[in-house]
């Protein structure tokens, strides 16, 4: 992805990614995680894409990988809505020119909020226009905050502005109140405020073989263990064209140990094997559970199809 690039911090990147020392023309900035870009994010980022063309620069978003707290405090880390090229599938969508990672480690964690801002933001991305939330704070241990973004942006040459904060139905919107939202299983109420279904792009590693061996065969999603999802079976719409019965969990009836997201397309029999494959989310059909004998498992998966097809086959004729 050309538009993509990780920034070189300490001759470290995000692993596929051009690795760059910094961008060539002068851009308009926006700065944060943006995990799940939800609906407060799309404000923002439309804002700097408006105010980019209006001042004549490229626009950039600046994010982070891994989500900072999986450094700073592992055992609060939150679950994971994006990984990264889905948070810059879903960033460029929204009309920016460019995003770019910094791979966030614990060197990186300790830079300080003026070399942030002098090193990176304006001589590495030349920032001439930066546009942050209203409660933005940066640098080590949070030291930064937007009067001093603004005091220095006027010294070497880059306007700052603040954009206020987005509110839907009486609510603050937050990555954090999504992930609880899909934790729970109310994907509905998720969907409302990512201002879309919630979906992910991953790649179909190899499993077990059960699924097939039971007469179902399932294609196994890579790093999907700290997905945001209610343990349980979905129904999910795959590459916008395909219905599926997908589970989420340890598969207790075979004594599983890791989460995983596993699916069984319909009426599909293609190899799908080291593919990147979209996967959207339209309805929580039930609970994860273990089953006394693989002939009961079998019945539900037969039921759970049947209700897929019930309730969902009219959404593929509406794609």
């Amino acid at each position: 992805m050309e538009k993509v690039i990780s920034l070189n911090i300490n001759s470290k990147c995000l692993k596929g990614l051009d690795c760059l020392e910094g961008l060539e023309e002068e851009h308009a900035i926006t700065v944060g995680v943006f995990d799940g870009i939800h609906l407060g994010h799309r404000y923002l980022i439309k804002k700097l894409v408006e105010s980019s063309k209006s001042r004549g620069l490229k626009s950039c978003v600046l994010s982070f990988y891994p989500h900072p707290s999986k450094i700073l405090s592992p055992s609060q880390q939150p679950c994971e809505l994006t990984d990264y090229l889905e948070r810059a599938e879903r960033i460029l969508s929204l009309g920016v020119e460019k995003v770019v990672f910094i791979n966030f480690d614990k060197d990186f964690a300790r830079v300080r909020a003026e070399e942030f801002l002098r090193d990176i933001i304006h001589r590495r991305l030349k920032c001439r226009y930066l546009l942050v939330g209203y409660d933005w704070r940066f640098g080590y241990k949070k030291e930064g905050e937007v009067e001093l973004a603004k005091e220095l942006g006027q010294k070497l040459g880059f306007e700052v502005e603040t954009a206020e904060p987005f509110y839907k139905d009486g609510h603050l919107i937050s990555s954090t109140y999504i992930r609880r939202l899909l934790h729970n299983g109310r994907l509905e109420e998720a969907f409302e405020y990512l201002g879309e279904r919630y979906w992910i792009r991953r790649k179909v590693v190899k499993g077990a073989g059960r699924g097939s061996a039971l007469g179902y065969p399932t294609a196994n999603l890579g790093g999907t263990e700290n997905l945001c999802l209610r343990e349980g079976v979905y129904a999910v719409k795959v590459e916008d064209q395909y219905l599926g019965v997908a589970n989420y969990g340890y598969r207790p009836t075979f004594d599983g140990r890791a989460k995983v997201l596993e699916m069984h397309l319909l009426d599909f029999k293609e190899n799908i094997r080291g593919e990147r494959m979209k996967v959207e989310f339209l309805g929580f059909i039930r609970e994860e559970r273990k089953f006394s004998s693989v002939e009961e498992l079998v019945r539900q998966i037969e039921k759970d199809i049947s209700t897929v097809k019930d309730i969902f086959r009219g959404e593929l004729l509406r794609s």
